[in-house]
């Protein structure tokens, strides 16, 4: 060790005292970010000083412990404070001639602003290891002009513009759905508020996961080429506020499990782990083509059943008298992002058309007809892979006019004996107390980092309220996650979970032994072995998971007591939303009460496709855009069904704004994601009432019998709320 490294560990134990002289790696730390920075002993000493002061009392408390972390954060900060003097700096640049005009001065600081992949790394010291991506032509953009020329225009508030660097992608920013319409199935539901999620400014540097401290490994943003100031988490707008309830007459369940009591509610699933854990990426033709086939043939079945129809007909025959028939509709690859109604094609079963195409003709919209949807629905939606029953013609012109739609009935609703709802509910586990439940969906961690802060936000709402059950959806360490795509990590995955995930899930356990804790997997999941859809299980010893946490299939239908529940992580209504073309048609059979008014819910029709097609992902093929979100397994499909009743719950987590719906008698909840890139996402809590006890046993006295089914109507009990986390 030189003199001038013992000197400078001296100053920094004079200043810091046991808190480098005793911690080794806090020493390191500091060693690094005085050589990095060229900072003294003292300037670290004072920044850290100010760092403190900057921050609110609860944060400056917890900040205070000069710790790996805080150090880290302090980095992030140094680093900024870097980028914005070297951009300053840079602006303000004199021309390096002197007989330059003061227009051509402008036209310099035109061309520095204009260059910014060169200041992609500014302060950095190329942590990102990546050549920043420039146009084939040197060409200023009207954006670029504007902010140089009028450098102190600031953007419009709300913006979410920031520049795009070669092999990063951007997180699309979700589309607004159609605003709530009243259901015509539950006219009473209460519509959801009108406050969205606030979100904060982009860009903060990395924290949480112990990082190299090399010049050449990431310390922070690597997605952004100018300093941009990000709130603390911990300085969230509104933390944990409700954002809309469903049900709002029914109360609230604020009692929770009591504290070292043992689970009150029962889990039941009929997934065979066997069938999951399938070889992917060994599909046959052959295999395919006949999941395919018999999908056809399965909703063929339904539709008769459904509508009373004694005999389908060949669309490919030429007949001059109208047939009904069952077939998958197709869409050709298309120029553009979406097809149309007139280019698509019906692909019937090898049983009813040897498995032909033929193109689709919808009848002009004033003679066109639709059977079997929502009262006061002026139309349909169609989709690539959509299961459709139609009823027409084949006049010879090599194309199927439709005159008629038949859309798919909901499914049988789920019921329970009588004697199995009073053991359930009123019995000795939860004598008449209500079910509560808290679900939340991935990502669990903002992109700034990998510490986790929204995931241990959930966890200190859990442990206060100790919920009978605690359903999480992936990504847990998400695949898209800057720090997991750019290699800023020194920790394997499954390390992180178990540092991140299971430890906070021990924790939950050890506060609330009752809550019954339920783990579904992404697609985009890299802690799972599986990453293809459907998708197996998470590995429970390999991730360290304590024993009492239940791991399910993605997508996977269980049963919480009498409760039926279905969920997916795959952002099916996303996909639907993209793909879907609405064709308008008349009512074949109008209720007279609506006389003739419209009712508009474009996510009910959405989550219809869902719930009429039975299936969990019924696009096929996946949109080229978002294969990879995925990863279809087609041989498969079966796993895909909605076998049985239609589900009492029905959990899709979806990009879009979140919402609970109820849609044919079932709950309908998208928690959407409890993290957002930059910003704190919500999750959903529900509570489930039992039937009234007098109601159940007072059916028996007059005559019922206890072995009597009775519907469970979850959707009429059950009081769904959207939180902000």
């Amino acid at each position: 060790m030189s003199d001038a490294d013992a000197s400078v560990r001296k100053d920094l134990g004079d200043y810091f005292h046991q808190a480098v002289l005793d911690h080794p790696d806090v020493m390191a730390e500091c060693l690094s970010i005085l050589r990095m920075y060229n900072l003294t002993p003292a300037d670290l000493f004072f920044k850290y000083e100010a760092f403190l002061m900057s921050r609110p009392s609860g944060l400056r408390a917890k900040l205070s412990n000069l710790s790996l972390e805080t150090l880290r954060e302090l980095r992030s900060e140094i680093q900024r404070e870097q980028q914005a003097k070297a951009v300053a700096a840079m602006a303000g640049l004199p021309s390096a001639a002197s007989g330059i005009q003061s227009d051509q001065s402008t036209k310099s600081a035109v061309g520095v602003r204009k260059g910014k992949g060169n200041m992609a790394d500014l302060g950095g010291f190329l942590e990102g290891l990546s050549t920043p991506s420039r146009p084939t032509k040197p060409r200023a953009s009207y954006s670029t002009i504007r902010s140089s020329t009028h450098p102190n225009n600031e953007s419009p508030a709300g913006s979410t513009f920031s520049p795009s660097i070669k092999g990063t992608m951007a997180t699309p920013l979700p589309a607004t759905p159609a605003g709530p319409a009243a259901s015509s199935y539950r006219p009473e539901a209460s519509r959801p508020s009108n406050g969205g999620l606030l979100e904060t400014p982009l860009g903060r540097g990395g924290n949480g996961l112990s990082v190299p401290s090399s010049p050449t490994s990431p310390a922070g943003s690597l997605t952004h080429m100018t300093p941009q100031l990000t709130q603390p988490f911990e300085l969230r707008p509104q933390p944990h506020s409700l954002v809309e309830t469903l049900n709002p007459h029914l109360p609230d369940s604020n009692q929770g499990v009591p504290s070292g009591s043992r689970p009150r509610v029962t889990l039941s699933s009929t997934a065979d782990p066997k069938q999951w854990n399938y070889r992917y990426m060994f599909e046959k033709i052959s295999q395919r083509s006949e999941a395919l086939d018999d999908s056809i043939d399965d909703y063929a079945e339904n539709i008769k059943d459904a509508y009373g129809i004694s005999e389908l007909g060949d669309p490919h025959f030429v007949s001059e008298e109208s047939i009904y028939t069952v077939g998958r509709i197709l869409s050709p690859p298309t120029d553009t992002s979406k097809a149309t109604t007139s280019s698509l094609f019906l692909e019937s079963s090898r049983l009813l058309g040897a498995g032909k195409r033929i193109a689709l003709r919808f009848a002009p919209p004033g003679t066109l007809k639709v059977r079997g949807g929502a009262p006061g629905v002026k139309g349909f939606g169609l989709f690539p892979g959509c299961l459709a029953c139609v009823k027409g013609r084949n006049g010879g012109g090599g194309a199927f006019v439709v005159e008629e739609v038949l859309l798919p009935a909901p499914s049988a609703l789920a019921q329970s004996s009588r004697s199995e709802l009073l053991d359930f509910q009123h019995g000795d586990k939860l004598k008449g107390q209500p079910i509560s439940m808290v679900t939340a969906a991935g990502p669990y961690t903002l992109e700034d980092g990998l510490a986790f802060a929204p995931l241990s936000a959930l966890v200190e709402v859990v442990s206060r309220e100790r919920p009978d059950v605690l359903l999480l959806l992936g990504p847990f360490v998400d695949a898209q996650h800057p720090s997991i795509t750019s290699g800023a990590v020194t920790q394997t995955p499954n390390e992180i979970f178990r540092d991140q995930v299971s430890r906070r899930l021990q924790d939950v356990l050890d506060t609330s032994p009752g809550t019954v804790i339920i783990l579904v997997p992404s697609v985009r999941d890299v802690v799972s072995h599986h990453s293809a859809f459907p998708q197996s299980m998470l590995d429970k010893e390999a991730l360290g998971l304590p024993k009492k946490v239940k791991v399910l299939p993605n997508p996977c239908t269980f049963s919480i007591n009498e409760v039926i529940v279905a969920l997916s992580s795959v952002d099916i209504l996303f996909h639907l939303r993209r793909e879907e073309l609405y064709q308008k048609a008349e009512e074949a059979e109008p209720d007279p009460e609506l006389r003739g008014a419209e009712v508009k819910d474009a996510m009910a029709n959405l989550l219809r496709h869902v719930l009429g097609q039975r299936s969990f992902y019924p696009i096929f093929p996946p949109p080229e855009t978002t294969a990879s979100e995925v990863n279809l397994d087609v041989t498969h499909y079966p796993l895909l069904k909605m076998d049985g009743p239609a589900p009492d719950i029905l959990i899709l987590p979806s990009k879009l704004k979140h919402f609970s719906k109820i849609v044919d008698s079932t709950l309908v909840i998208n928690p959407a994601h409890l993290a957002r890139a930059h910003t704190a996402g919500t999750f959903a809590k529900v509570s489930i009432h039992p039937v009234p006890r007098p109601e159940l046993e007072n059916a028996i006295s007059n005559g019922g019998e206890l072995d009597e089914f009775r519907d469970h109507q979850v959707w009429d009990r059950a009081r769904s709320e959207i939180w902000r986390i």
